[in-house]
């Protein structure tokens, strides 16, 4: 067999590798595309990989960015059977709401925080949203495609079978059953779950940061993790799955920190935004916060609930992922002292009467103004105003005794 004979099977090989996508059930590509994914096996795979990992990120953006790019790719007469983020109605809504939210952060970088972080805390909820939408739209397409690679196409083998070669059936020999929608949806599910909410734990960092210099620098972050994954798509479909697969590596190995993260910034957001306010009998089933610091093993910002045992005496409960059995972490109540805050209250201990506060317990914004209640309830040392409090205290009498000296003077003269 000589050479050209040779590379002539070897082509045929690889083309018989295709990529079978349904119109109803996947997006729709253009022709071109479908034909370059037959040369190399695993290409839609891999593009698969590249496309729930960028939209992982930033759901809206992904989703509009390629049902827009998708829809003039594609000729006019099969425009009416793309899937609906392909529709220009789905796409248009999604990158206005993209364009409202970048005039948010370009301007609000010379508002005050508290005229911004109430966008914030929304732009928290449009994110939530996004991901449950394309969760449940999206991502399930994409599996279904990827569901469909490395099978041999029947006109490949008849051409296999022209050219003088004994071919047996090794379509089953070739199928692991890896490559069925019963394996690639959950496994896609999880990737995408894992990377978002590595992603939206950024959210909400931007939402509780005071400074406009970080919220700039953390959306650039993410903007850099999808232009990363793109740009190395572009390059080699091989190239994007592997960059693709490192993130979401590691996404999964900060999946309980982006957890407790996500947590925290959906309910510290809700009553914030929502102006929810507690009352004395909603103490009885306890207080619920975050633990400030780490506590007997337990991490940073776990979500534990303030209560009296059987005995009486305070303790914190918590149940690890929100699902495991109740555990329980004893609290010294000599020790305690309820802040008030701007935003929340702030349980801490103080060694010492006069020694210095240790934040252990951020509670929801829901108990402001019930301090003295709280301390009064679980024996709190003292209630103190928290650090930034103080300082707007100190402020306003500042203020309050230079005019008063001003009007003063005036009435000296």
């Amino acid at each position: 067999m000589n050479a050209s004979r040779l590379l002539r099977l070897i082509a045929l090989l690889l083309a018989s590798c295709v990529h079978l996508q349904a119109a109803d059930a996947s997006p729709a590509a253009p022709a071109d595309k479908l034909r370059e994914s037959m040369l190399l096996p695993g290409v839609t795979l891999s593009e698969g990989i590249s496309e729930i990992t960028g939209v992982a990120v930033s759901p809206l953006l992904g989703v509009s960015a390629m049902g827009a790019l998708t829809y003039y790719r594609t000729e006019e007469h099969l425009r009416h059977r793309l899937p609906w983020y392909c529709h220009p109605w789905v796409w248009g809504t999604g990158l206005s709401l993209i364009a409202i939210c970048f005039l948010k952060d370009f301007l609000g970088t010379a508002a005050p925080p508290l005229v911004k972080k109430p966008l914030d805390f929304a732009e928290l909820f449009e994110n939530k949203l996004s991901a449950i939408v394309t969760s449940v739209g999206f991502v399930p397409l994409v599996a279904l495609a990827m569901a469909q690679v490395d099978k041999w196409q029947p006109q490949a083998v008849t051409t296999l079978a022209d050219s003088g070669l004994a071919v047996v059936p090794v379509a089953g020999m070739i199928d692991l059953g890896v490559h069925t929608p019963w394996v690639t949806i959950p496994v896609s599910l999880v990737a995408f779950a894992v990377v978002w909410m590595s992603s939206h734990a950024i959210n909400v960092l931007i939402a509780i940061s005071p400074f406009g210099i970080v919220d700039a620098g953390l959306k650039l972050a993410k903007l850099g993790l999808m232009a990363l994954v793109a740009i190395s798509t572009m390059i080699h479909p091989y190239a994007g799955a592997f960059v693709s697969l490192v993130i979401i590596l590691i996404a999964a190995l900060l999946a309980g920190w982006a957890f407790r993260l996500t947590l925290f910034g959906m309910l510290m957001g809700s009553d914030f935004l929502r102006n929810k306010r507690a009352v004395e009998a909603d103490l009885d089933a306890g207080v619920r916060g975050f633990l400030a610091r780490r506590t007997e093993g337990v991490p940073v910002r776990t979500l534990v609930r303030l209560k009296t045992d059987a005995v009486g005496s305070p303790a914190l409960t918590y149940k690890p992922w929100l699902l495991l059995p109740e555990r329980r972490i004893p609290v010294a109540e000599a020790d305690m002292v309820v802040c008030k805050g701007l935003v929340h209250p702030t349980l801490a201990s103080r060694a010492g009467k006069d020694g210095p506060l240790a934040h252990r317990l951020i509670l929801l914004p829901r108990y402001r103004r019930l301090e003295e209640t709280i301390a009064a309830r679980f024996g709190c040392q003292d209630v103190t105003d928290g650090t930034l409090l103080r300082g707007l205290k100190a402020m306003r009498q500042w203020l309050v005794d230079m005019l008063s000296t001003g009007r003063s003077l005036v009435e000296a003269r």
